[in-house]
């Protein structure tokens, strides 16, 4: 099986040949001189944030209406677009606090939007999830890494290293601190490998789960596999976000120094 075949394009031959052109159009293929293996995932990871600037400006538009206080009083994309951010803000609040879940909501629900529509994208006809390629998923940890840790030291200062040495800060117990460091690095470098890692290899093996379905029985059988699917879009999500809230959480939260 290709490594960038679509379930659907065992019911549409030729499809590759189309988004070959859709690439071609979004003027991708010097990314292949350059890095062949994540061409495939640009133009995905484009329709994504098009997607997303679509919904943005709907809303955006709906808000400027006199009476958008008043909830809708049925399930509309205003109401669904703020139950999930709300939703996103209830859970920052609990592991961050009202105060950090206030100022980190751009941040995390950027990122909680980003990766569910990436990851959807996978389950509609045609289409590879972006965040099945480590480049996508390494991209969307990298904020939360750099953010954890700008942060820490700007809450804490200089002193926010400090607890990486560990407990005893004695000139006896220089051995044990620069270990403890060591350890302490490594560790922090793991969560960006897990971040990445976790979410990459989820999507990638979810959307291999529906491509086999689907190569062995077409038609029906493999619905349940998308409602599968679809479950496993919104876990993959929450848990990249609780995880970029627990780090970011444990960087400024002063106990922790």
């Amino acid at each position: 099986m290709p490594e960038n075949t679509t379930w659907f394009d065992f019911l549409i031959p030729g499809f590759q040949h189309i988004v070959g052109r859709f690439h071609s159009l979004l003027g991708t293929s010097f990314i292949a001189r350059v890095n062949p293996s994540i061409q495939y995932f640009i133009g995905f990871l484009f329709v994504a944030v098009l997607v997303l600037l679509a919904v943005g400006a709907s809303y955006r538009r709906i808000s400027r209406v006199s009476d958008a206080l008043i909830p809708d009083g049925r399930l509309s994309a205003r109401t669904f677009l703020e139950s999930v951010v709300e939703l996103v803000f209830g859970f920052m609040e609990g592991v961050m606090g009202r105060k950090a879940a206030t100022f980190f909501l751009p941040l995390i629900g950027t990122a909680a939007f980003l990766i569910f529509v990436s990851n959807v994208l996978g389950l509609i006809p045609g289409f590879v999830p972006p965040t099945s390629n480590l480049n996508t998923t390494v991209a969307m940890a990298l904020p939360v890494f750099f953010a954890t840790h700008i942060f820490g030291i700007r809450e804490h200062g200089i002193h926010y290293f400090a607890h990486w040495f560990g407990p005893i800060r004695k000139w006896y117990a220089l051995p044990l601190m620069l270990l403890l460091f060591a350890i302490e690095v490594v560790s922090h470098l793991a969560r960006l490998v897990s971040l990445s890692m976790r979410l990459m290899g989820n999507m990638a093996a979810d959307h291999m789960v529906i491509t086999l379905f689907t190569i062995m029985v077409p038609f029906i059988v493999p619905l349940p596999m998308l409602a599968l699917g679809l479950f496993v879009c919104i876990l993959q999500t929450a848990v990249f976000c609780i995880l970029s809230m627990i780090y970011i959480g444990m960087a400024i939260s002063h106990e922790e120094q």
